[in-house]
């Protein structure tokens, strides 16, 4: 199906407008068009050579709210007597049709158009579409447009695109970066974090986000149902910013203990305080606001040069609280078995695992007792660091989320490198056990992301790894040569 052309000076002016500036300047969400009615923007993920997942939401208003509820300092709840959508910088959603147009040409000249779909509030208005076929290393251009039910006329789109990942057998440059734990309380600029214009400056190919996006237990107010979990997504992705950055750079996304239910949590555990929100809402919560495939662990090949491997740390794992031993485990026992197979089947130059939390650390010593770093689970982690010493090479690294400080380690029996993203903005950083020399090449208790390119260099492949503050700027880099 064949749509009118777009002219490239339409195609910036709306994606300028609906998504709060490419550009990344100051503009606030009023500034949004009128016409749109897509204010949590759009998400496109699990990119591969030849396929991607591309999610939509259909909301009331073009923009978040300005006005509304602000929640306090020390609120545990919403009080009783404020709906989520009274809330400010709520994005409700509303019943009609969403579908998308893609093509090669940024004037969507010649453009495929998926159906319309309905979308309702069982899904939270939202829908993904599933694209197959496609031409690896290509730069797609899309058209997200909505409408209201039945013949009610369409709303103003928002235009955006991705990169496909190159193929298996192809070199090619690839930049990604990385970044952890987006609480909302700790935002630090109105529009949304300073680093996802700091990041665009880099125009990566994707970024991951490696876990807590947001904090239903501990933000301005506890999740505790399903319609107030969504709220916290519906203010995190509905900052412009943040719908900018997606509307040209593709993701991939994990979740880890806020953004499932509670600190430190685990499958069947109740946690009074969160409830009638239970574990098994957050995990269905998750799917419903970010693409992802049937698997919530899997891997991603670019190029010759790169491979990526994105574990889940919450769904498979046993109690913190069970005495440590070969049957407490973290990842499974079949994720586990998937990740052996597949790592030792990459023929890739270079081997990236990406977990939401430390498998080198050190972590703090006292309390902690819920990755692999920590003595709770010192027997799985000790397997697992094992296997790599054993099959790979010095070309495989971990990069971790979860903990709110940067660092890159390296640890002392395995040789494992382990680099943290660090927390999302400098307010939100915190509480390391300090400067540990037996570990840390590198360490910093601000907020910032990581960076991670792979270039072709004298007929090998060179990998480097940067941290970067909050602004972009770089502060440490590591690099391997091929």
């Amino acid at each position: 199906m064949k749509s009118p052309s777009h002219s490239r000076r339409r195609f910036l002016k709306t994606s300028l407008a609906a998504g709060g500036a490419l550009a990344f300047g100051s503009a606030h969400a009023q500034d949004a068009d009128p016409g749109s009615r897509q204010a949590t923007g759009i998400k496109v993920g699990e990119v591969s050579d030849t396929a991607a997942l591309v999610w939509m939401r259909l909301t009331a208003e073009a923009a978040r709210r300005a006005q509304g509820y602000t929640p306090k300092a020390g609120d545990q709840t919403l009080p009783k007597d404020v709906r989520p959508d009274q809330v400010r910088y709520a994005c409700p959603g509303m019943e009609g049709r969403v579908r998308l147009r893609y093509a090669l040409r940024e004037d969507l000249a010649g453009a495929v158009a998926t159906a319309w779909q309905e979308v309702t509030g069982k899904t939270d208005y939202t829908h993904q579409f599933a694209l197959t076929d496609l031409r690896p290393g290509t730069t797609y251009y899309y058209s997200a447009e909505t409408a209201g039910r039945a013949a009610a006329p369409q709303h103003k789109p928002l235009l955006g695109r991705f990169r496909t990942a190159p193929a298996a057998d192809q070199y090619a440059d690839v930049t990604f970066t990385a970044l952890s734990c987006t609480g909302f309380r700790d935002l630090d600029h109105p529009d949304g974090y300073h680093m996802f214009p700091a990041m665009a400056r880099l125009n990566p190919h994707f970024y991951v986000h490696t876990g807590d996006n947001v904090y239903y237990d501990n933000d301005d107010f506890n999740a505790n149902n399903i319609a107030t979990a969504r709220l916290h997504w519906q203010r995190m992705h509905g900052q412009p910013r943040q719908i900018a950055f997606h509307l040209r750079t593709a993701g991939y996304w994990l979740k880890d203990d806020h953004d499932t239910l509670a600190n430190d949590c685990w499958p069947g555990q109740v946690v009074k305080r969160m409830l009638p929100l239970t574990f098994n809402d957050g995990l269905a919560i998750y799917r419903e606001q970010v693409p992802l495939s049937r698997l919530p662990y899997r891997t991603f090949r670019w190029g010759r040069g790169l491979q990526i491997w994105l574990m889940e740390g919450r769904d498979f794992r046993s109690p913190n609280t069970l005495a440590d031993g070969p049957k407490k485990t973290i990842w499974g026992g079949e994720q586990k078995e998937w990740l052996f197979k597949s790592l030792l089947a990459s023929s890739a130059d270079f081997k990236i695992l990406i977990s939401p939390t430390p498998i080198v650390g050190p972590d703090r010593g006292k309390g902690k007792n819920d990755n692999h770093s920590n003595d709770a689970f010192r027997t799985e982690g000790n397997e697992i660091r094992a296997f790599f010493r054993k099959h790979l090479t010095e070309r495989f690294l971990v990069i971790n989320g979860d903990r709110h400080w940067q660092y890159h380690s390296v640890h002392p029996e395995t040789g494992l490198h382990e680099f943290c993203t660090g927390a999302g903005s400098d307010a939100h950083a915190g509480g390391s056990p300090g400067l540990n020399k037996k570990f840390h090449r590198f360490h910093r208790v601000l907020g910032g992301f990581l960076s991670v390119s792979i270039r072709r260099e004298k007929d090998r492949n060179t990998l480097r790894v940067k941290h970067h503050d909050v602004m972009g700027k770089e502060l440490y880099e590591h690099v391997w040569r091929g």
